[in-house]
């Protein structure tokens, strides 16, 4: 579950400034006399719970009402603002105390400010919620998704933002059912008629990003990191059983990237279907105002991230598996499941150019022994072969009958998604991994891996001789698919 959601940080006074009020004056300890408070487990207000999360209030003395709470850095928070009665969600982050205080602000025609707090006892979640730890990531705090360009409207992914139809049944992906859309982000400037403002405001960049953190917070910001906007979010009714839409993204205000609906004028999207969410991939929709009506018209975004290495490793549940990624060829730079390369040694580009040869069938491995450590098969020579990688930072390997090989400790250092040659360092304490060793060594382990590509369904890594590349010396590589 995360933080705080339905409220933004803020430092003006939006009660004083969007309305006016009668001149009421009323003292900080008459504000609340009268209010009431009634707490629930859901959003609809049907469940009352001593400690939900949901507080229904109304506060009888005043015409309108600010709601915050105070961070740990001890800035703002808002929860809700406007009217004097409504509902607002508020659930601290892992590890907060259920006790909290709520503070309620009104603020006068003549600027006079009184302001009044109150303690609730809140549900805190021990663990956040599988559909957060996929969109804000578990270990890192936030997570960081960009515009995932450069692909086709066929695949239902690559194209950043365009419109789509659906037949109504809410069966299926939406790939199949893209009209039209820009695969680089830059072309967004010419669909500005589509915004709110008819501006430009540096999202429409390939390299534009919007960070969703575990306290409940999605803030979108330019290729050149300024702030562009800042929301509350919140994933409702999540359930990937069903195969058209597995949940609903809210946010309280604009938040996300290019938050425009598709030939509406000008409006913004605060409700989003989620038609993917993955540990790399977030795909979005949205139908012409609110409902699909048979083949009627949507809006769709694609996302992706790579900020999240633990996540897209292990899952973030029991963990994950990884198999060879068998039957490719060589110059694909996957599916060759073992093998040597060279390198240029400036560290540019993706290994499968600089492949020179490779096993594309596990079985073959059986000949490679050589290679080995003890110069025996271990049943990891084998298609069906994996390794376990688990939250607790253990890789378990195992034969195809589902006996263990060997187990390590691991841990991913010096991640950077930037680098287009090593992304970070795949270190374990002593071999665990699948076929862990160097080509044309006699006989070595390796335990420090470099980390080539890691999605939430590819892991290719690599290692030079001895542990560093020499203009075009050897090196190892190993190629492995989500099983």
């Amino acid at each position: 579950m995360f933080a705080v959601a339905l409220g933004v940080l803020t430092s003006c006074d939006p009660i004083k400034d969007e309305q006016d009020f009668d001149v009421t004056n009323i003292s900080a300890n008459d504000l609340l006399n009268g209010a009431t408070f009634a707490q629930y487990a859901d959003a609809a207000c049907t469940t009352p719970a001593a400690d939900g999360n949901y507080i229904k209030y109304n506060v009888p003395n005043t015409s309108s009402v600010y709601i915050y709470y105070l961070k740990d850095d001890g800035s703002k928070f808002k929860l809700a603002s406007g009217s004097a009665g409504g509902v607002f969600f508020f659930q601290p982050k892992r590890g907060s105390d259920p006790n909290q205080t709520v503070y309620f602000k009104y603020i006068n025609q003549n600027g006079e400010e009184v302001e009044a707090s109150k303690q609730f006892t809140v549900a805190v979640a021990a663990e956040l919620r599988p559909e957060v730890r996929l969109i804000a990531s578990n270990d890192y705090g936030k997570k960081t998704w960009t515009w995932d360009a450069g692909g086709d409207s066929d695949a239902g992914e690559g194209r950043c933002w365009g419109n789509m139809g659906s037949p109504g049944s809410g069966d299926g992906f939406i790939g199949g059912y893209i009209w039209w859309g820009v695969s680089d982000a830059a072309d967004l400037v010419g669909q500005l008629n589509h915004s709110v403002s008819g501006q430009a405001t540096g999202e429409e960049d390939n390299n534009a990003y919007m960070t969703f953190s575990d306290d409940g917070i999605v803030t979108t910001y330019a290729a050149d990191g300024t702030k562009i906007r800042e929301a509350s979010y919140e994933i409702q009714n999540y359930d990937t059983s069903n195969t058209w839409q597995v949940g609903t993204l809210h946010v309280d205000q604009p938040g996300t990237l290019f938050p425009f609906e598709i030939n509406a004028g000008g409006r913004y999207v605060t409700d989003f279907e989620i038609h993917k969410l993955t540990s790399d991939k977030l795909v979005l929709a949205y139908p012409d105002n609110g409902k699909w009506d048979g083949w009627s018209e949507g809006t769709y975004w694609c996302f992706k991230s790579q900020s999240d290495a633990k996540g897209m490793l292990y899952g973030y549940d029991k963990g994950k598996d990884w198999t060879w990624d068998a039957g490719g060829d060589s110059d694909a730079g996957e599916g060759r499941c073992w093998g040597n390369m060279g390198s240029p040694g400036s560290g540019d580009g993706f290994i499968g150019g600089y492949i020179w040869w490779g096993v594309s069938d596990a079985a073959d491995l059986a000949g490679q022994l050589n290679h080995s450590v003890s110069g025996n098969a271990t049943g990891e020579e084998n298609n069906a072969a994996y390794m376990t990688f688990t939250p607790d930072g253990v890789v378990y390997t195992y034969a195809a009958d589902g006996s263990k090989i060997r187990e390590a400790n691991f841990e991913i250092l010096n991640w950077d998604p930037k680098n287009t040659w090593q992304l970070g360092t795949l270190s374990l304490n002593e071999p665990g991994t699948l076929f862990p060793f160097e080509i044309n060594a006699g006989g070595r382990y390796v335990t420090n891996f470099e980390i080539h590509k890691l999605t939430d369904s590819k892991l290719v890594l690599a290692y030079p001789d001895n542990g560093k590349w020499d203009g075009w010396s050897e090196g190892t590589y190993w190629c492995f698919k989500k099983k």
